[in-house]
This record gives C-alpha cells, structure tokens and sequence, in this order.
C-alpha cells in the first residue's frame, strides 16, 4: 500500500492522537502510555507548525498511520540540541514508513542548523535500534531499569548523533 510522507498540519489533531493512541495502547514502544489532552496536543502541533519544528505524519487513504518529530529543547544553552519521537502503528509497520518518516524528519532537523539530535528508545526494540543506527545515530548510554509497566522492567538506551 502506497504512503506520503509530509509535514504535520493544525487539522491533524484527530488522526495524529488517533496514530498515537494505538501505538501507546500497545504499551510497549512509547513511554506515554496516557496520551495528554486534545487541547494540549493542539498546542503541542501548533508550536511546531508556528515554529517550522520538524514534525511529520505518515499517511495512508487520508488516515494518518505514523509520526515523527525531532524539536528543540527550549534552554538557550541547549537549543541547538532536538529530540527524536516516533512511532507507526502496528499494522503498516514493515513497509519502509518509519524510514521514510526518519529521513524527511533528519533533514529538516539539520536544515534549520540544529547540531544534536537524540533519542531514547526501549532496548528490546531491535527493529527501531536497527533503524536509528542506519541513520546515523550512536548509542551513548543506557539506563538500566529505567521502566517498569505491568511488572515488567525495561532498560532505555540513549542514542545520538551531532554535526558541528
């Protein structure tokens, strides 16, 4: 099944929380298990869209089916560094989206100057570890227990990358 790959839109609230919702309810790939409110998701794509932030939706029959987004932390001392989220949801994972989603993220990331990026990822994802070291990503540390949801404890690994 063919996807586009293109920037967030303010009339993505729905099936970006949508996506989300799916992907978390799995309770195994993203931190956030409770998504925030629909008043604050709005914000949260608002900013980005105000800001040019890197945030990009996959998108499947109009229905949006995965999500990156790589934005800047907001302490002057750091604003050259941005972190990685993501997710696809579980059916139209293997297609190649989550690569794509990556890449256009990335490259919008560095063309607006930023010089880190990073992320924290789950250490029994292998698929997504796989995936951020093809795209150049390092692991830096890992943070042992770091997790734990329904009696299970997971390590984080942290990842990143820098161009200066």
């Amino acid at each position: 099944m063919e996807f586009e790959v293109r920037p967030i839109q303010l009339d993505d609230l729905a099936g970006f929380r949508d996506a989300m919702a799916r992907v978390a309810a799995e309770r195994r790939y993203l931190l956030t298990v409770e998504l925030p409110s629909p008043e604050n998701t709005e914000v949260y794509i608002r900013h980005n869209v105000e800001q040019n932030h890197a945030q990009y939706v996959a998108v499947i029959d109009q229905q949006i089916v995965g999500w990156a987004d790589i934005i800047p932390h907001v302490r002057d001392s750091v604003r050259h560094v941005a972190r990685l989220g993501m997710g696809v949801v579980a059916e139209q994972r293997g297609q190649g989206i989550g690569n794509q989603l990556l890449e256009r993220a990335m490259n919008h990331a560095w063309e607006r100057g930023l010089k880190r990026l990073e992320l924290e990822v789950f250490a029994d994802n292998e698929v997504a570890l796989n995936l951020y070291r093809k795209h150049g990503y390092e692991v830096e540390g890992v943070k042992r227990f770091a997790r734990c949801l329904d009696g299970v404890y997971q390590d984080i690994v942290i990842m990143g990358q820098y161009r200066v």
